[in-house]
């Protein structure tokens, strides 16, 4: 499980590899995480938006998961993401999550108001891993912030919840810091997006699970440490490179980040059918961006 410390968390919602005819290559998953475990990442998600979740059936997100599980240490942890409005189903994911090895799962807050109380009420009596929250309203929508899910006082008080780990925030911090000074400081915060790490660090956030955690989790790690102890002016070049990479990759999705990936060596990062790769000229450019932030020569 993470220390229960402040130091700040780094975690990877895993781009899944697949062959050239659309099956998980568990080969190149093996390979790509071990070059994961040489970071300073501790959490390993299978399951997200990242991943390709919806493209993936259960059975093969169990085998993912079971093979990460497999390859990571003792010190690193697996996550399963769950995003399911049902709580006599999102129980039984959790279960399957738990068994192929999983120490915690990630659940999205449901999108229902009404319903979202009750939901982790009954959810998180009965889960049996910690839970990570996360607001993620409409997450096909990389970088953008939804409708949220509840009103912050909701949100914090299923965040302050037992069985609860903590709290990953959408995109909108006008909104996320309402709900920061509502939840209690022994709760994880995580920031939800490269592009803001040292805007969450002002608001208060200890951590992170972004689609660029899968490319370069040493400078987000570097950014939340700086941040966390307040030394902005020191972090804003290498917070900038991120954001010049982001914003080139991110409209792209998941193939975006398996194109980085590719630039970097990963294996399988090929996008699932039908979903296209990222077109050259763009590839181009996020070429130039990563070499200006000295990425492709580490």
């Amino acid at each position: 499980m993470f220390e229960s410390s402040s130091d700040p968390i780094v975690n990877i919602p895993i781009a899944v590899p697949f062959d050239e005819a659309d099956r998980v290559d568990h080969d190149a998953l093996n390979r790509n995480v071990e070059r994961w475990m040489k970071t300073p990442a501790t959490g390993f998600l299978v399951g997200s938006q990242t991943g390709e979740e919806w493209f993936l059936s259960e059975a093969e997100k169990l085998a993912v998961a079971r093979t990460v599980r497999q390859t990571l240490s003792e010190q690193q942890v697996l996550l399963g993401g769950i995003d399911c409005p049902s709580v006599t189903e999102t129980l039984r994911r959790a279960e399957a999550f738990a068994e192929a090895g999983a120490e915690m799962v990630r659940i999205r807050f449901p999108r229902g108001e009404s319903t979202v109380a009750s939901y982790f009420e009954q959810v998180l009596a009965r889960c049996p891993v910690p839970v990570l929250l996360m607001h993620q309203p409409e997450p096909v929508s990389f970088g953008l912030a939804g409708r949220p899910a509840a009103p912050p006082e909701v949100l914090a008080a299923v965040t302050n919840m037992d069985n609860v780990f903590g709290y990953v925030t959408d995109h909108d911090l006008r909104f996320e810091v309402r709900v920061r000074d509502l939840v209690s400081p022994e709760k994880r915060f995580w920031i939800c997006n490269g592009s803001i790490i040292l805007q969450g660090t002002l608001i208060g956030c200890n951590g992170t699970t972004t689609a660029f955690s899968n490319i370069w989790p040493e400078a987000l790690h570097t950014l939340l440490k700086l941040g966390m102890e307040g030394r902005y002016e020191e972090a804003q070049p290498l917070q900038q490179h991120i954001r010049k990479i982001d914003a080139i990759m991110l409209p792209w999705l998941a193939a975006g980040v398996k194109a980085s990936l590719k630039l970097l060596g990963f294996d399988g990062m090929i996008p699932r059918n039908p979903v296209a790769p990222m077109p050259s000229e763009e590839v181009a450019k996020l070429e130039v961006a990563m070499r200006d932030a000295g990425l492709l020569n580490l």
